[in-house]
């Protein structure tokens, strides 16, 4: 691949990628963009097999490293400047520094950065839009999760849309995962989902990252299993963990043996036990976790925790 070629249908492997936001945001290549993603979802944002119990909602990983990053208080011309400026890294400063500012001064601003033909400015722009909640905000979101041409803009726009309320954004979020099997946009979906409370909406929507075809979706989607635990819903999870132990793909085995260790049925204690003799070493490691777990019983505050793989 040539430097700087951006493809964007590879999913990127699962490993921390060390990265200085400021000062050279802005330099990011598309290869670069998505492996920071990756890593904000799976290790920081929405990392659901290790944040079941969350209290309070923190948005994607993406946008909480959006609120953290170093900001200066800007008044709005000095940010309309910035952002015509040819600077990524400019740019992205003057979207940042829209948070401190009243929706109704930076609505527009986060509107017309939508319209941007920088795919980095629209994602910012939509993370600004959901912490704002406008009426104009939610239908400019709603079109640039179904119609834009970049995986991580509508990724963005679908975890934004979650901003909105559960009541108003779970049908349009299933709508969208049924529509979009990009790998970058589900993932996204699947970690809003994980906080909707409701877990008919989270068993099916399970069900459907299951069916298809990306790995690494079918693996957040097992993961997601874990929120169910205590539902009336919990046998039918347990019963997709334990088929999907009996997967060919050992990330699949994996995956299921760290999360069946959430279930404290006999059933789940004893695949966690026959798992120890899988060939593969990390499925073994896996599973004794998950036998650990379930011989010490839930933690205190009861909180589910899978451990930090």
């Amino acid at each position: 691949m040539a430097p700087g070629h951006c493809n964007i249908d590879t999913p990127v492997p699962r490993t921390p990628f060390p990265i200085a936001i400021e000062p050279g945001y802005g330099r990011l290549n598309c290869d670069q963009w998505n492996t920071f993603r990756l890593h904000c979802y799976q290790s920081s944002a929405w990392a659901v097999s290790r944040r079941y119990a969350r209290k309070s909602r923190g948005g994607s990983g993406l946008a909480r490293r959006w609120r953290s990053l170093p900001w200066v208080a800007v008044d709005l011309p000095t940010i309309r400047a910035a952002l015509c400026d040819h600077d990524h890294s400019k740019r992205l400063q003057a979207l940042v520094a829209l948070r401190h500012h009243s929706t109704a001064d930076a609505e527009p601003i986060l509107l017309t950065a939508l319209k941007s033909d920088t795919f980095i400015i629209r994602s910012f722009a939509c993370m600004g839009l959901g912490r704002k909640r406008t009426e104009a905000g939610f239908h400019a979101l709603l079109e640039r999760a179904r119609q834009d041409k970049d995986p991580n803009v509508r990724a963005e726009a679908a975890s934004a849309l979650s901003w909105f309320g559960f009541d108003r954004c779970t049908s349009l979020l299933l709508q969208l995962f049924s529509q979009d099997d990009h790998w970058l946009v589900r993932h996204s979906i699947l970690a809003a989902l994980s906080e909707c409370g409701d877990p008919d909406v989270q068993l099916q929507v399970v069900r459907q990252g299951l069916a298809g075809n990306d790995d690494t979706v079918r693996c957040c989607a097992l993961e997601l299993l874990g929120v169910l635990v205590g539902s009336p819903l919990e046998k039918e999870a347990e019963t997709l963990l334990l088929a999907a132990s009996h997967n060919d793909n050992p990330w699949i085995r994996r995956t299921a043996a760290r999360t069946i260790g959430n279930f404290p049925g006999e059933t789940a204690r004893q695949r966690c036990l026959e798992l120890r003799q899988d060939p593969d070493y990390r499925i073994v490691a896996a599973s004794m976790e998950s036998s650990l777990k379930l011989e010490s019983g839930p933690e205190p505050d009861g909180a589910v925790d899978q451990g930090k793989g």
